[in-house]
């Protein structure tokens, strides 16, 4: 829910906390004045109850400008665990690729993107047991080995985690695009975004998931369900609330396997010169298999 207050006043209010993060870390002016509307952006999004934990996590997690090319990768949040005193901690930075030849809108998207992982990932991240360390990323987990903390694999659910981090993405800059272009400290800022998007944001990442869940992603039950889980790191039951809902037992499950296989079939759609119509058949198979799940989750709530 967005919260009722003058944006300008959030703005001003975070202005000397993003000047501090900034001269800590050395970030350029682009940086910085992207900083002054992407964390007010947070704030409205998640509520002034809300501003510490964000607060927190921009101070957390240091932006690292990278001129690496990669075709696929533009940005990417790490959060890997350490030893310190006996006790586990995580080391956490953030990194944008292709910094200089990076679009404005595209870094903006980037920058949110990862950052509200980090935001939604920021409570009861870590989670140990006799064997292994599990690092929290919004719904799902990396798992590591407790005895040298080596990586061991992400638990499925990753593809779900980027479909919902995504419409919040979305939501985020068009919180953003609605900013007074007469405040001073980011009217400049705030013009360009204007001038470079349609009327409404729309993501271009995870294009294909997200048309495929859409009916679920506007299901008010679903999404704000997920998202108060998500940010309050209460993911656990989440597969036995869904499925409750369908009356089908390992239907989340299903999503997530089908999810996944859809992502992968596009991959290997790039990656292939021949008989890509095979794949994109079984493209559609799937897509219908996750629209039936989806269909059945959204008929049987009462809160649409």
């Amino acid at each position: 829910m967005v919260m009722r207050m003058n944006p300008n006043i959030v703005i001003q209010r975070e202005k000397p906390f993003i000047d501090k993060i900034s001269d800590s870390y050395g970030y350029d002016n682009n940086i910085r004045h992207l900083l002054y509307v992407i964390i007010p952006s947070f704030i409205i999004k998640y509520g002034i109850n809300k501003e510490k934990l964000i607060l927190n996590t921009f101070r957390d997690i240091r932006i690292v400008i990278s001129e690496a090319k990669d075709k696929y990768v533009k940005a990417y949040y790490s959060s890997r665990p350490i030893l310190m005193e006996e006790e586990i901690k995580t080391v956490k930075y953030m990194v944008l690729q292709n910094y200089s030849s990076t679009n404005l809108v595209d870094l903006i998207d980037n920058l949110v993107h990862e950052f509200n992982h980090a935001v939604n990932s920021y409570i009861n991240e870590v989670k140990v047991t006799k064997k292994y360390i599990y690092l929290r990323t919004g719904l799902t987990y990396r798992i590591y080995k407790k005895e040298n903390l080596s990586f061991i694999k992400k638990d499925p659910s990753f593809m779900l985690e980027e479909i919902i981090n995504t419409k919040q993405t979305e939501e985020i800059i068009n919180i953003m695009k609605s900013f007074d272009q007469t405040n001073e400290d980011i009217s400049n800022t705030i013009y360009a975004i204007n001038s470079e998007t349609s009327h409404k944001y729309s993501s271009n990442s995870y294009y294909l998931e997200g048309t495929i869940c859409k009916k679920i992603l506007e299901n008010r039950t679903f999404i704000n369900t997920l998202a108060n889980l998500r940010i309050n790191g209460e993911v656990y039951n989440i597969n036995k609330w869904f499925d409750d809902i369908t009356g089908q037992e390992n239907s989340y499950k299903e999503l997530i396997r089908l999810l996944n296989e859809i992502y992968e079939l596009e991959l290997e759609y790039v990656n292939k010169r021949f008989l890509k119509g095979f794949i994109v058949n079984k493209i559609r198979d799937a897509s219908k298999q996750v629209m039936r799940i989806v269909d059945k989750f959204d008929r049987n709530v009462n809160f649409r």
